[in-house]
């Protein structure tokens, strides 16, 4: 902070930005690099698939295409974003095989780790299909000894 008696010098007050022209060598017989959109072609194809939609908003969607998505365990709300139509309309049409999609990669995953754990001898995974899939646990739980004892007063009258 300055005060009122302390002044900036002029250099500082004033603040130019020079304008410096900034050169690229390109060697001789070499052209500058230029992203220019490629010519596209247009043409028509069929496509194979399920017809989903009413009036204009019709579109034909690939069963394929769906699985694909599907195994990558995909929200409803995605994959009809993807394919541009309404969740309710792509869940009514197509539940069927987004849940078997989906038990597929859970069945290929389940496989994966057995093979990693039998065949591979990984310690990780062999622990933790243990615990998953046959119960056991770190700590051991021994039913008699965490028992309470039964109180009985008529011991402690007696004597």
């Amino acid at each position: 902070m300055t005060t009122d008696k302390e002044q900036l010098p002029e250099e500082s007050a004033d603040i130019v930005q020079k304008d410096e022209e900034c050169l690229i060598a390109v060697p001789d017989g070499a052209t500058e690099p230029t992203r220019t959109q490629p010519k596209r072609k247009y043409g028509e194809k069929t496509v194979t698939g399920i017809i989903v939609g009413q009036g204009d908003n019709k579109t034909v969607i690939r069963l394929d295409d769906v699985k694909k998505l599907a195994e990558l365990h995909l929200t409803y709300k995605d994959m009809a974003e993807y394919f541009g139509c309404k969740e309710s309309t792509f869940k009514d049409h197509f539940h069927h095989e987004v849940v078997k999609s989906r038990q597929r990669t859970k069945q290929r995953l389940m496989q994966a780790m057995l093979h990693n754990a039998l065949d591979k001898n990984q310690p990780t995974i062999q622990i933790w299909l243990s615990k998953n899939l046959l119960g056991f646990t770190d700590q051991p739980i021994n039913t008699d000894s965490t028992n309470v004892l039964p109180w009985l007063e008529q011991d402690d009258e007696q004597s």
